[in-house]
C-alpha cells in the first residue's frame, strides 16, 4: 500500500467512551488500575491527560488526543482519568467542552469523605512543596481544598450538560471496603462483563500515608558533594536504609489536625454538598457523619 492510502491514525482512532472525572485524592489512581486489566477495557498509559481541563492540552486539538486511544480499536470501552474534570470552578465550561466532543460518553465520580479529602489534599500540598502554611490558615485562603470537596456543585456542572443516567458516582470508601461489588458497579456502567475483570487488586496507591518527607539529616545529606553519585551507585539495602533514617512519613511531619471552628465551618458548608449525593448514592448512603 502506497503512502497516500495509509490509513490516518487521527481519523481512524475512536474517542473515549468512559471518562474518570475525579475527585482528586480520592482513590482514581486506584480505579484506574483496576480498569486498565479488564480485557475488554482500553485505557492509556498515560493518567492526567486533562485535556479538557487544560487549555494548553486542548490547543493541541481533538486528533492528537484521539491519537493516544489508536490501540483501544475493537474494545468496548476506551477511556482514561483526569482529576482536573471535577475542580470547577477553576477552570470552568469543563463538562461543556467534554460534551461537545463526545455527548454520549459515560463518567465516573469518585468522591470521599469531603473533610478527608481535603486533609490529603493539604498533606498532597505540602509534600509537593507547594503550601507551607498551616491547615486552618491553607483551607481558608485557598478556595481549591473545599471547592473540589463541593461534590454536588461538581455534579451539577455535569448535569447542565449530560443525563443523570450518564453518571455513575462512586464512593471511595465502597471501592476499599466492597471492592469487588462496586467495581462490578463501575464496569456494568461502562457496558462490559464485570466477570471477565478477574480478581481485583486491593492495594490502593499514592496514598497520603505512603508519601514521606525530608528530615533535617536527609536535607543536609542530599545537599553534599558526591551524594547524587553515591546514590545513583548504592544498592538497594542501602538506600532502603537512608530512606528509613533521612525521611519522615508526611503524615507524622505534617499537622491536618483543624481548629474546632474551622471543622465547624468545613462541615457547615458542605452539609448541602453532601446531602445532594443522595439521589445518586442512595438512602444507605451515611453521609460520613456530615449531610
Amino acid at each position: 500500500m502506497g503512502t497516500d492510502d495509509a490509513p490516518d491514525l487521527a481519523v481512524a482512532a475512536p474517542l473515549p467512551t468512559f471518562l474518570v472525572i475525579g475527585a482528586m485524592k480520592a482513590g482514581t489512581t486506584s480505579l484506574w488500575r483496576e480498569l486498565r486489566r479488564h480485557p475488554d477495557v482500553f485505557v492509556p498509559d498515560i493518567k492526567e491527560f486533562q485535556f479538557f481541563s487544560d487549555k494548553r492540552m486542548r490547543a493541541q486539538g481533538l486528533d492528537w488526543y484521539r491519537q493516544h486511544f489508536a490501540d483501544g480499536v475493537g474494545r468496548t470501552a476506551i477511556g482514561e482519568a483526569s482529576t482536573g474534570y471535577s475542580k470547577h470552578p477553576r477552570p470552568e465550561g469543563v463538562p461543556a467542552h467534554i460534551a461537545a466532543a463526545i455527548p454520549d460518553v459515560r463518567l465516573v465520580y469518585l468522591v470521599r469523605d469531603p473533610i478527608e479529602r481535603i486533609r490529603s489534599h493539604y498533606i498532597h500540598s505540602v509534600h509537593k512543596a507547594r503550601e507551607t502554611r498551616p491547615i486552618d490558615q491553607a483551607v481558608r485562603e485557598v478556595p481549591a481544598y473545599l471547592a473540589i470537596s463541593r461534590y454536588r456543585t461538581q455534579i451539577d456542572q455535569y448535569l447542565a450538560c449530560f443525563a443523570a443516567d450518564q453518571l455513575l458516582v462512586v464512593t471511595t470508601e465502597a471501592l476499599r471496603a466492597q471492592r469487588t461489588d462496586t467495581l462490578d458497579a463501575v464496569f456494568r456502567h461502562l457496558g462490559v462483563d464485570p466477570a471477565a475483570a478477574g480478581t481485583a487488586d486491593a492495594v490502593d496507591v499514592h496514598r497520603s500515608a505512603d508519601k514521606r518527607l525530608d528530615t533535617k539529616l536527609g536535607d543536609t545529606v542530599r545537599r553534599l558533594p558526591g551524594f547524587r553519585f553515591a546514590a545513583d551507585h548504592a544498592g538497594t539495602g542501602m538506600k532502603r536504609r537512608f530512606r528509613e533514617v533521612a525521611t519522615t512519613p508526611v503524615t507524622e511531619a505534617v499537622d491536618t489536625t483543624l481548629a474546632p471552628e474551622v471543622d465547624a465551618w468545613l462541615r457547615a458548608e458542605l452539609r448541602d454538598e453532601v446531602a445532594g449525593l443522595r439521589p445518586f448514592l442512595g438512602d444507605q448512603f451515611d453521609g460520613w457523619s456530615i449531610g
